[in-house]
Order: structure tokens, then sequence, then C-alpha cells
């Protein structure tokens, strides 16, 4: 057996054992993580439906309702989507639009509450029943796309490891051929150094061999993707001051009321927003949206949604009648895979009241002087799925120094280390203890916590929060 050998076996076997290992842990944690993802967004989609009944009850748009939000949700990767509401074991309505093997709803509300994997045939799929009120609401999604994912994600890992395997193996074998060593290590720290964010680099690829042709090939291929990324750069860099630039001041004080919000995107741009106007009448604004998707188009879409709110909103006698003119212009103009949830509402300062409109957003809360908040729920279905679906409007005493605090989903949902969402518990906490205190510490201190929650790096949604309060008269 030749030294070669004696070396490269050895060093094959620890790299087969450690890489599976590692891919097997992964793969554990990565499905892990994505089904608590999938839980959330189901969860979220429960809420939906819940509210829209609420909005439509049990007609037969109701039932439209749901296949059109049905295929709305549903992408191509998981097309067996499945919605249903059941009322004391009575169906009232569902919704399978694209499932090929589509499940008994009765027999899923069966299960009880909370999230359950079910398999039919080679299928799996996560099922999520929400009960309120007697009323249950099943949704379930196939996790072909999760496992999919999963998949994807470990083949990249062990595309990753096969390379750092090939590298250590070239190294044993450049002390056998001292002309192979030099280049190679020469290629190794300019892809070190590509990959540390230093674009553009180059190598000394003298030499009319494979490893000088190998050389050449990476230069020309370090400056096109130099090329791409400053070019990309530029571009999101002036689409993330266009939305910086729509969003209000961090603190401001309109009439007696007095904000505060912060917008933190999971990207260069989001699809969150939020901002504050004054209106005729002596009354105030308060805007709060979240479109899908974290990109370009999202960004544009946030000022489409800004544009027309505030539009409408100098003429519209209710904040549902904003959010309904709203939807048809975002049903018209959306791509059919997008939909917004929006939170809006005047304060009237004549009257001291709250009037407000929520189509499918996070309940927002207003905490009165001294008191516990208020849950201020859906009033509408969520917007861009379907034209002419009516939106209602509420109206709550504000008192003189009580706030409002209005979010994004990404601040509840913000995922821990260990998986766990954050939730509203502790944001209510925060927000409650806040109390009369000035805005601006409250939203650092609801920023901090959830950052807190969830360590190091980027938020994995856009998180968007504000609170405003309406100053006693003294001050």
């Amino acid at each position: 057996m030749t030294l070669r050998s004696k070396l490269v076996l050895p060093i094959n076997m620890i790299l087969v054992l450690v890489l599976g290992a590692a891919l097997a842990w992964e793969w554990r944690r990565s499905e892990a993580t994505e089904l608590a993802v999938l839980r959330a967004r189901l969860d979220e989609e429960a809420r939906f439906i819940r509210a829209a009944h609420g909005s439509l009850g049990g007609s037969t748009r109701f039932a439209d309702y749901l296949g059109a939000f049905c295929h709305a949700t549903d992408a191509a990767a998981s097309p067996e989507h499945q919605v249903a509401l059941v009322d004391g074991g009575v169906l009232i309505a569902g919704a399978a639009v694209h499932a090929r093997q589509p499940m008994d709803p009765l027999e899923l509300a069966g299960l009880g509450e909370g999230a359950w994997l079910r398999r039919r045939g080679q299928e799996s799929y996560l099922v999520r029943v929400s009960e309120q009120e007697g009323r249950k609401v099943v949704v379930a999604e196939s996790t072909r796309a999760l496992r999919g994912r999963v998949r994807a994600r470990i083949l990249v890992m062990a595309g990753w490891y096969l390379g750092l395997g090939v590298v250590l193996l070239s190294a044993v074998n450049a002390v056998m051929r001292r002309a192979v060593l030099g280049p190679i290590r020469r290629l190794s720290r300019a892809v070190r150094l590509l990959e540390q964010g230093q674009l553009g680099v180059q190598v000394d690829a003298a030499g009319g061999d494979e490893l000088g042709a190998l050389g050449r090939r990476f230069n020309a291929m370090s400056s096109v993707i130099a090329e791409q990324a400053e070019s990309g750069r530029r571009e999101l860099e002036t689409a993330r001051r266009v939305q910086a630039h729509l969003l209000p001041p961090p603190e401001s004080r309109i009439g007696r009321l007095e904000f505060a919000g912060r917008c933190i995107q999971a990207g260069p741009v989001g699809g969150d927003l939020y901002d504050v106007q004054p209106l005729p009448g002596d009354r105030v604004g308060i805007l709060v949206a979240d479109l899908s998707g974290h990109n370009v188009a999202a960004a544009l879409h946030t000022a489409m949604v800004r544009a027309i709110v505030w539009r409408e909103a100098e003429q519209a006698e209710s904040p549902g009648e904003v959010l309904e003119r709203l939807n048809e212009r975002l049903c018209r103009d959306l791509p059919e895979e997008h939909f917004a949830t929006a939170f809006f509402g005047w304060f009237d300062a004549r009257s001291g009241r709250l009037h407000y409109a929520n189509a499918g957003h996070p309940p927002a809360y207003l905490l009165p002087p001294g008191g516990l908040p208020r849950e201020l729920g859906p009033t509408g279905p969520l917007l861009g799925v379907m034209p002419g679906l009516p939106h209602g409007s509420e109206a709550v005493e504000m008192e003189a120094g009580g706030a409002l605090l209005a979010y994004t989903d990404g601040l509840p949902e913000t995922m821990g280390r260990d998986g766990e969402l954050w939730g509203t518990d502790e944001m209510l906490a925060v927000f409650r203890s806040g109390g009369a205190d000035d805005p601006a510490r409250v939203v650092a201190r609801l920023r901090d916590r959830a950052a807190a929650y969830r360590g190091p790096g980027t938020p994995q949604d856009d998180v968007t929060v504000i609170i405003a309060r309406h100053l006693p008269p003294q001050e």
C-alpha cells in the first residue's frame, strides 16, 4: 500500500463520518425550524379565516372567499393546501382548490385544538386546528415543500463539505507534488477573500497548464461577480433610500398625539410600512401595513399603499371605507400570489375617539391610563385577495394619557435560538409597564427585548412597531 493510500483512506473515512453526523443533526434541526415556521403561518391563516367569517358570516361569499384565499396562499410547492370552518360538528365552509387527495375536514376538526402531523398515502401534512367559541378553523398543508427545502439545504451543505474534503486531500497530495501546492494555495486564498466580501480579487494566473487556466477563469468570474454585486448594491441602495424617505420621523407630535415608531427590515428593503399624517377635520391618521415579500417589488407596493390610503382618507367617511378602496386597487395591481394586511385609523381630537379598521392585521392594543390593554381586533379580511369585500370600522374612546400600540407580525413572531416564537405576552407586558412613559422609550424597549430574544443576526421578518399617546392637557 502506498503512502498516498495510507493518508487518503483514513481522511476519507473521517470526512464521511463527520459529514454524516453533521448532516443528520442539521436535517433534524432544519426540519424542526421549518415546522415551527409553517405552524406560525397556519396560525396566521386561521386568524385570517376567522376574521373573514366575522365579516361575511356563513354566506356563499364566505365559501367563495375561502376558495380565493386558498388559491392566493397556495404556492406551487405545496399543492395540498386545505382550509375549513367547522361549527359544532357541522361544516360551515371549506376549500381545497389544488388538493389532489382532500381530507375530510370534520375528521380533521375532530383531532381537537393543536397542531398535528398526519400521513395520507405517500404525503405528510401539518394540520392546525384552532378553536374559539365552539368554532374550529382547520388549516392543513402538505409538508412536501418543507421537506424539499430541507433536502435542498442538506444537499448544499453536503456540497460544501465535499469541497472542503477535496481541498484537504489536495493538500496531502501537494506534499508530494510541490508544483501544485503553490497555485492551489493562491486560489484558496482568493476564494476565502471572495467569501469575506473582497469582490474582484485576482490571483496570479501565469502558466499555460490547467491551474493557470483555472486561475484566469477565476479572475474573470471574480470580476463579473464584483460588477454584478455593485450594480445590485446601487439598485438596492436607491430603493432603500426611497423607502426610508417614505417613513415618518422616529419621533413626532401632531396636535395632542405624540408618536414614536421603528421599522426594522429583514433585508435592504422590505414590505412593512407605518405612517402618521394630519387629516382634515382636526383628525390624525395612523397607518401600519404589511405586504407579502421582502424585495424591491414589495418596497414599491408599500409606496403605492401609502399614497392610496392618504388620498382616500381625506374624503372617506370611515377607515373601513378607506381599506375597501385600497383592497380594490390591490386586487387590480398586486400579483396574484401577493396580499397585504393593514391597520388604519384616525384620532378625532374633537370627540376624543379613535376610529379604526383592521384588514386581517395583528390586533392593535389600546391602553387606558392605569388600565389593561384592550385588543382592537380585525374588522375585515386581508387585502388583495378578492375584490368587493366589505371592511367594517369601530370607534373607541381614547382618554388623555392613553396609548395605542400597532405593529406587524414580525414582532410577536420573532424566533428565538430554540426555534420558539416570542409571542404577545411579553410585548404587552412591556407596553403596559410603559404606561404614560415617553413612546420612544417604550418602542426602544420593545425593540431591545425582541432583539435579545432573537439573538445576533437580522430578524427573520420585517419588524414594525408604532406607539401613539394622547397627551394630557398640561403637556
